[in-house]
C-alpha cells in the first residue's frame, strides 16, 4: 500500500530513583496533570493522563494522548517470499522478506526521540537497519529515533519472517 500517517502517541517517562524525594513515594492509581514553564516562568499544562499504582522506585511513564506536531508515515518498500524444501522430518519452510521506510517529522523547536516499534509474532527477525533497534521482547523490537528540531528523519529496515 501508498505509505499511510501512523499515529504518534505522547508519553512522558520519568526515572525515579531510591533515596530520592520522588523516587521514595508510591503513587496511588489516578489522574495526572503535567506543567513545563514557558520562557517566561509561567506554568503552562503540558498534558494529562493517569497512572496505575506505581511502587517506590519505579520508573513513571504518563500517556498523554497523540503528537499533532510530530508524525509518522509508514510504508512497506519490498516484499520476498521463498519457500525452502523441507525433508521427512522438517516441512517446507516458507521465508518472506519485507523491508519497510518511516519517515518522521518534527514541527517542534526542540529534539525529540521517538520510538518506533516493530509487533510480529512466530520466528522472526530484524536483518539490518539504519537506526539500530533494541529486541525488547519475542514479539517486540523498538527503534529509538532521533528526529531534530523542524526536521526529519528517516528509518529504513527489514524483517525476515519464517513460518
Amino acid at each position: 500500500p501508498d505509505e499511510a500517517p501512523v499515529p504518534v502517541a505522547v508519553a512522558f517517562r520519568f526515572e525515579r530513583k531510591a533515596g530520592t524525594p520522588f523516587g521514595d513515594l508510591v503513587l496511588p492509581a489516578g489522574s495526572v496533570s503535567l506543567f513545563t514553564a514557558d520562557n517566561a516562568g509561567r506554568m503552562q499544562l503540558t498534558g494529562e493522563g493517569s497512572i496505575g499504582h506505581t511502587p517506590a522506585g519505579k520508573e513513571l511513564l504518563i500517556p498523554t494522548g497523540t503528537a499533532f506536531d510530530v508524525t509518522a508515515k509508514r510504508v512497506q518498500t519490498d516484499y520476498n517470499v521463498s519457500r525452502v524444501p523441507g525433508t521427512a522430518n522438517v516441512p517446507t519452510r516458507t521465508v518472506v522478506l519485507a523491508a519497510y521506510r518511516v519517515t518522521l517529522q518534527n514541527a517542534k523547536d526542540s529534539t525529540v526521540v521517538v520510538e518506533v516499534r516493530e509487533d510480529r509474532g512466530g520466528e522472526w527477525s530484524i536483518t539490518d537497519s539504519s537506526i539500530p533497534g533494541e529486541k525488547r521482547s519475542s514479539t517486540r523490537s523498538v527503534f529509538n529515533v532521533p528526529v531534530p528540531a523542524k526536521g526529519t528523519t528517516v528509518l529504513t529496515y527489514r524483517v525476515r519472517v519464517v513460518w
